[in-house]
């Protein structure tokens, strides 16, 4: 994930002038090590949250969530080291193939984390305001999930045509030289911005905050015990998910701000962009390592499944037994039917 004049970023070879300021050595350290960890916690955090959902049956209804797992995964493992050394090596060492399958692969991470989000709120929604209708059902869960990779796909296989391997000055750089257009390249970033920012999040946003409202209002008019409990229940599941979707909104704003003030604005004319928009990158990787965090912090039953595998940890939880999922509880939800995002 960088700018598309990435290469004239590394080398002045356009009409206008890059401008770059020398970064010190302090600063390149430490942004190795914050990479570091981001890469450590994204790809234990995540294939935790992956061997929970799998290894505790109780916990089986997590698909939409182990599919934000997989997209968040994915980034630590095929973005972040290939990423980060480009960078700092201001070269591409890594050959023809991966120029191409690395920044598809970026794309189609952040499509799927995007739509995975959606889905989750969308969910929820339905939960919340029509609580006797069914969920949906594991063969809708797993055609949604297909439904956002294969949309994440179509965003992803332009860099296939467009991402080139050139030579200068004895290294090699990649860069998005295949556009047939200026105009192409920028509907498609704008396109872009709209599908994984300036579209769902909104639309998310509002989801989240009607569940909110209504929440609120049932934990107000019930009189039960046992629907208030399940009430506070839902509402804790739901919090943490705003909580997922506000940290994606934080994380992501600033690389997009930067990235569409370079391509439409005067960024190339600032002479610490290079340094700026690097620290950015760094928050958009972030993102893909505080989601499984998250569930170790707020989600009791995410702490009692990964207490139940790893038996070390049960100090996570005061009852490392695994309860039931609430939709296991519920007596109106069909056999089929699984409950998609509680963890």
């Amino acid at each position: 994930m960088w700018p598309t004049n990435e290469t004239n970023m590394l080398v002045n070879t356009t009409s206008t002038p890059i401008l770059t300021v020398a970064e010190p050595l302090g600063s390149k350290i430490f942004r190795l090590i914050v990479y570091t960890i981001i890469f450590l916690l994204a790809v234990t955090g995540n294939v935790s949250v992956l061997a929970v959902v799998y290894k505790i049956r109780e916990l089986h209804s997590g698909y939409l969530i182990a599919n934000l797992a997989v997209a968040d995964l994915s980034v630590g493992i095929l973005c972040i080291p290939f990423t980060v050394l480009y960078f700092e090596l201001r070269y591409w060492p890594f050959g023809y193939a991966l120029c191409k399958i690395i920044p598809t692969a970026q794309a189609m991470s952040v499509m799927a984390s995007i739509g995975t989000l959606a889905a989750i709120s969308l969910d929820r929604y339905r939960a919340i305001a029509y609580p006797y209708e069914p969920r949906i059902t594991l063969y809708q869960a797993r055609f949604i999930i297909v439904v956002v990779w294969l949309t994440a796909t179509l965003v992803g296989l332009p860099f296939v045509a467009v991402m080139q391997l050139r030579e200068d000055q004895d290294v090699f750089l990649c860069s998005e030289d295949g556009w047939p257009s200026e105009t192409f390249k920028d509907i498609y970033n704008v396109l872009s911005f709209c599908l994984t920012y300036a579209i769902p999040l909104p639309t998310i946003a509002v989801f989240y905050t009607i569940i909110v409202m209504k929440l609120n209002k049932a934990a107000r008019e019930t009189s039960d015990s046992e629907g208030f409990r399940t009430a506070k229940a839902k509402g804790k599941v739901v919090k943490m998910l705003i909580v997922v979707v506000i940290l994606y909104f934080l994380c992501f704003l600033p690389y997009h701000i930067t990235y569409l003030w370079f391509e439409f604005g005067e960024g190339k004319q600032y002479k610490g962009f290079w340094i700026l928009f690097s620290y950015c990158q760094v928050l958009v990787y972030a993102n893909s390592a505080v989601n499984p965090v998250l569930y170790g912090f707020l989600s009791e039953q995410f702490r009692r499944g990964f207490a139940r595998l790893v038996p070390c940890c049960r100090i996570w939880s005061k009852d490392y037994k695994v309860s039931r999922s609430m939709c296991s509880q519920s007596t109106y939800y069909d056999r089929k039917t699984v409950c998609v995002t509680d963890v």
